[in-house]
């Protein structure tokens, strides 16, 4: 099985970018991802080396190049097992998009911790651990033409920060270079609703297996979506957060016309009764809502489609 490690790293993403990989639609390969820089580098043995290797945030493992991904089609990223390493941190610089200090810092003031990763388990005290929730923070493709900073999330993906990107979730992107030049990183062990801290959640590193495959892209796709076992999903970006909770309805309600045989007004009517959505992450430079329509509701999906 094919790796993609972290000796090469990119800290934005975008068409300059230089494959480090290439990979069959279809192939499951790993990804060892790269921890976010952070207090951690204080006690690591080294610590000096890596803060200043690790010059921006979020770091993708390389860029990997799918063979027969051609702009005009669809990108999916099936999330297979995540084994976490052993470290972890969270920081709080005293003010962010979550909990901003208009007059100075919150009250809360610079916090942050360091842990140890076990056996599945964090150790967040002498007297409390927590059971880990392993996702991915980061997946996207290029664009055409810009480059993004990995703090950034897109149509074309980024830095999502939802939960739900985890072993058996299916990611979806549009796209728009050949070879998609899939990026990876930012995974966390663990991550509450907001990521009011800012640098998570647990920031954290591990190994991932993935599997991209190609489809068709469908007419009413403006944005990311997802799909498990239980539901399907779309993630929007924007400030204010209300604006990109309308984005998510409108991808919604074509998504539900187009491949659920559903008329807008009866797609419309039923996301008010068993709509589930949420801000996930309120720090990055747009902020990401996710709404999610239980797969039980929605029907008989068209026979073309992957999710």
């Amino acid at each position: 099985m094919q790796r993609q490690t972290p000796a090469t790293l990119y800290f934005e993403t975008g068409p300059h970018n230089e494959p480090t990989l290439t990979v069959d639609p279809g192939e499951e390969f790993e990804i060892q991802t790269q921890l976010n820089r952070g207090p951690w580098f204080d006690t690591h043995p080294e610590g000096e080396r890596l803060r200043a290797l690790l010059r921006g945030g979020n770091p993708s493992s390389g860029c990997t190049f799918v063979r027969g991904a051609e702009p005009g089609q669809m990108l999916g990223v099936e999330v297979g097992p995540i084994v976490l390493d052993p470290l972890g941190f969270t920081n709080y610089r005293g003010s962010n998009g979550a909990f901003p200090g208009w007059l100075g810092h919150s009250g809360i003031g610079p916090a942050h911790k360091v842990v140890q990763i076990e056996n599945n388990t964090i150790h967040w005290s002498e007297t409390l651990k927590l059971p880990a929730r392993p996702m991915l923070g980061f997946v996207g493709v290029s664009s055409e033409y810009e480059t993004f900073n990995n703090t950034w999330a897109t149509r074309f993906g980024g830095n999502f920060d939802i939960q739900e990107i985890t072993t058996g979730c299916t990611v979806y992107l549009p796209i728009a270079r050949p070879g998609a030049l899939l990026h990876i990183g930012d995974m966390h062990a663990i991550q509450g609703d907001g990521e009011i801290c800012g640098a998570g959640g647990i920031e954290a590193s591990g190994l991932v297996r993935v599997t991209p495959r190609v489809h068709p892209l469908p007419a009413s796709m403006t944005w990311p979506r997802l799909s498990n076992a239980t539901h399907l999903m779309v993630a929007t970006q924007a400030r204010p957060a209300e604006d990109a909770f309308r984005l998510g309805l409108e991808e919604l309600v074509r998504w539900m016309e187009e491949d659920f045989a559903f008329s807008p007004q009866e797609a419309y009517l039923l996301l008010g009764q068993v709509l589930e959505a949420r801000v996930t992450q309120y720090v990055n430079p747009t902020f990401t809502y996710l709404l999610k329509v239980p797969r039980a509701v929605l029907g008989k999906c068209r026979h073309d489609r992957p999710w």
